[in-house]
């Protein structure tokens, strides 16, 4: 049996629907033009600045006279992209180079704290403890990296670890650290080579260490 008994009671059916669903049907309709032309704007508002912040950091690369202006104008407009976090790496690189480790922490310490690029935010914070380790600012370069995982990265935060106890005077913490970071490389790599050295020299190293360190050993 057919709904609808004639044409007609059709044509009046579609009517009757059109009537009572056309204002939701075209808000529905404006509304997602509207969503398209936003995310498309968007988009391209993404992609602009994208290419405004390659064409700064160029200029950073470039060895320009005015590279930490430039790089300030980068974390001040372009902060969310990685243009940004780059260039302060490399002002970070030449204070280090001046001996400037004040301002070199100040990049660090935004990198660490406003890059979106995790890759990047990690390097940031492993030099940024090297710094402070350098200073003699044990605890604070401990606190940077404690309980940090980070898939990549995990002989490099090994060895700092390992860097650090031996600081505080922990050779078996240092040992331990010193293995685990071993056991992420390939024998034969740079990087094994120079962490298997450490662990060699403090095998070699007498300490005084602490009663409940000695039941580790």
């Amino acid at each position: 049996m057919d709904v609808y008994n004639t044409e007609e009671e059709q044509v009046q059916a579609i009517k009757q629907w059109w009537k009572d669903n056309a204002t939701s049907l075209i808000a529905g309709i404006v509304i997602g033009v509207l969503v398209l032309g936003g995310y498309k704007y968007w988009t391209e508002s993404k992609q602009n600045q994208a290419q405004q912040a390659s064409v700064l950091y160029s200029d950073v690369l470039s060895s320009n006279k005015d590279k930490v202006k430039i790089t300030e104008t980068l974390k001040a407009d372009y902060s969310s992209t990685p243009y940004a976090a780059l260039a302060a790496l490399l002002i970070a690189k030449d204070n280090v180079i001046a001996n400037d480790v004040d301002n070199a922490v100040s990049q660090l310490k935004w990198v660490v704290d406003n890059s979106n690029d995790s890759g990047i935010q990690h390097i940031a914070q492993l030099r940024l403890a090297r710094l402070y380790l350098s200073q003699n600012n044990i605890e604070a370069a401990d606190t940077l990296i404690k309980g940090v995982k980070a898939e990549g990265f995990s002989a490099t935060y090994n060895e700092l670890r390992g860097d650090v106890n031996l600081a505080k005077k922990l050779p078996v913490q240092a040992k331990e650290n010193y293995r685990l970071a071993l056991a992420t490389l390939t024998q034969g790599d740079q990087r094994y080579e120079i962490i298997k050295m450490k662990l060699d020299d403090l095998m070699q190293v007498k300490f005084n260490v602490k009663p409940t360190e000695a039941k580790e050993k």
